[in-house]
């Protein structure tokens, strides 16, 4: 019978056995699964009718949102998904949720699925890319420590910094108003953040949504390339009169 049990966190490193932690398909597991500060999420194990440890479910706080926790579920099957939501999850609330692409029909009849975004990750070929110099470059830390490259000028800001990160590899973003895009400004702070990233020695990846054209412009320019990933990213919300999965001891 299968069964879903709560993971300490003192005890995630069972998860490694499922993690490729530098195939780009598991980077957000590798992360959430792995990295995340335990005061901040819940590891839910999913283990299959032979008892063993199939896959997972992580409950995160993040700064994306503050009243919606991130569910990240990290199985190949649509039970052992059905699974994980019915059982790491509140009846009643919404969640937001990254879902490989292929899997979205699984949730259908678990959960409601709104506010959707398709997403596309790149890897950043090192040997393609060449930093785009400015000297209105600053270079700052957030709150928790990461790097954050900026640009603040009367003719256009941007500002690119860390979503996560791990000792191998971390995914990067970019944020900027229309004249800072076409001044350059996005590709310039974005440069300077990945100039630092590969010294360190670190896989860097980049989430560009389907319809964003310029970004993915910007992207290749600087010598990303497409892994193939695809998530959904959406509003997860799991009905009050959801039935308990039989065996959730979570």
């Amino acid at each position: 019978m299968a069964n879903i049990e709560l993971i300490p966190c003192e005890n995630r490193d069972t998860l490694r056995g499922l993690i490729d932690v530098r195939s780009a398909a598991d980077a957000l597991a590798s992360y959430y699964g792995l990295v995340h500060e335990c005061e901040r999420v819940k590891l839910y194990g999913y283990y299959s009718n032979n008892h063993s440890l199939s896959g997972f479910m992580a409950v995160a706080q993040t700064g994306m949102d503050l009243f919606r926790s991130l569910a990240l579920p990290f199985v190949g099957t649509r039970q052992g998904l059905h699974e994980l939501v019915l059982g790491a999850l509140q009846p009643g609330r919404h969640y937001l949720v990254y879902l490989p692409i292929e899997q979205q029909e699984y949730l259908i009849g678990t959960a409601e699925l709104t506010s959707h975004m398709v997403s596309n990750l790149l890897r950043l070929d090192a040997r393609g890319f060449e930093p785009v110099l400015n000297v209105l470059i600053e270079r700052r830390h957030t709150p928790d420590g990461l790097p954050r490259y900026e640009i603040k000028s009367s003719n256009g800001s941007a500002a690119a910094g860390i979503n996560w990160r791990t000792e191998h590899a971390a995914e990067i973003y970019a944020e900027g108003d229309v004249p800072g895009y076409r001044r350059g400004f996005t590709k310039a702070v974005l440069g300077g953040l990945i100039s630092q990233l590969v010294h360190d020695r670190l896989t860097v990846f980049l989430r560009i949504p389907d319809d964003d054209y310029r970004s993915f412009e910007d992207a290749f320019d600087l010598g990303f390339k497409p892994t193939g990933v695809r998530h959904l990213f959406a509003d997860l919300f799991l009905a009050k009169d959801s039935p308990t999965p039989e065996g959730n001891s979570g």
